[in-house]
């Protein structure tokens, strides 16, 4: 959810909202979350009618211009002393590549050791109700060598470092939309916290045994060029250990 004040277009045309943002990633984050939801909720002091268009100007300092995503209004409803309006969003990177690039420049400059690729923020969606009913999974950032996953649930899988999570990723243009494998071997596995009934909790892992392919993909999502990939949680691989690891206590 973004709170933004629209701002009086200049000339005729769609209604332009700017939303400004502390960093290159926060805008990333914001511009994943939007895009793969493929809509968005925005507060404001007045309302503005279903059928409104509009243009989300998203600026950072670190950017040279803004990045500008088209949307229309679906709905719109009071909330408090504010509007809901929900808003529905289609994105070109075409126009925004050097835009782009200077985003992932200074997420380049933010990166340290030991990690030598650096980590776009996204907010992806992916779908686990295969492993529990109730379950949700969001990929909360990610590189060519790996992911973070935050899973969220009344009830959560048991995760482990060396579980591998199998996944399959189907792109959304041309070409790509057959679901190919993804595993990711789980490195760490944060501690389950609770929030109401839901219970929360982080894993971080590194890509296995990725096809040049599916690397492709990977890249594609990470540059913005595929914004709405199809990701399912099918499964965990457990880490089966040797039984003279059990004795020693490993």
């Amino acid at each position: 959810m973004i709170d933004r004040v629209p701002v009086a277009p200049a000339r005729p045309g769609p209604l332009r909202l700017l939303a400004v943002y502390r960093s290159a990633g926060s805008l990333l984050r914001e511009l994943s979350h939007a895009l793969s939801q493929g809509q968005t909720l925005l507060k404001s002091d007045s309302g503005l009618p279903p059928g409104t268009r509009l243009v989300l100007v998203m600026a950072a300092e670190p950017l040279s211009a803004p990045i500008e995503v088209q949307g229309v209004v679906t709905a719109c409803r009071p909330h408090g002393r504010k509007m809901a309006m929900t808003l529905r969003y289609d994105f070109d990177p075409e126009p925004h590549r050097s835009r782009l690039r200077e985003a992932m420049a200074e997420l380049r400059r933010e990166t340290r050791r030991p990690r030598r690729e650096p980590r776009v923020p996204l907010a992806l969606r992916t779908d686990a109700a295969a492993l529990l009913r109730g379950l949700s999974a969001t990929v909360s950032d990610a590189s060519r060598a790996g992911a973070r996953l935050q899973l969220v649930g009344r009830s959560l899988p048991a995760v482990a470092s060396g579980d591998r999570l199998v996944m399959t990723l189907a792109g959304s243009r041309p070409g790509s939309r057959r679901p190919a494998r993804l595993v990711l071997e789980a490195m760490w596995a944060g501690e389950q916290h609770r929030y109401g009934r839901e219970r929360r909790q982080e894993v971080g892992g590194r890509f296995v045994g990725v096809s040049a392919a599916l690397k492709r993909r990977i890249l594609a999502i990470l540059s913005f060029d595929d914004a709405r990939p199809a990701l399912r949680l099918v499964r965990i691989q457990r880490t089966v250990l040797r039984p003279d690891s059990l004795k020693r206590g490993k």
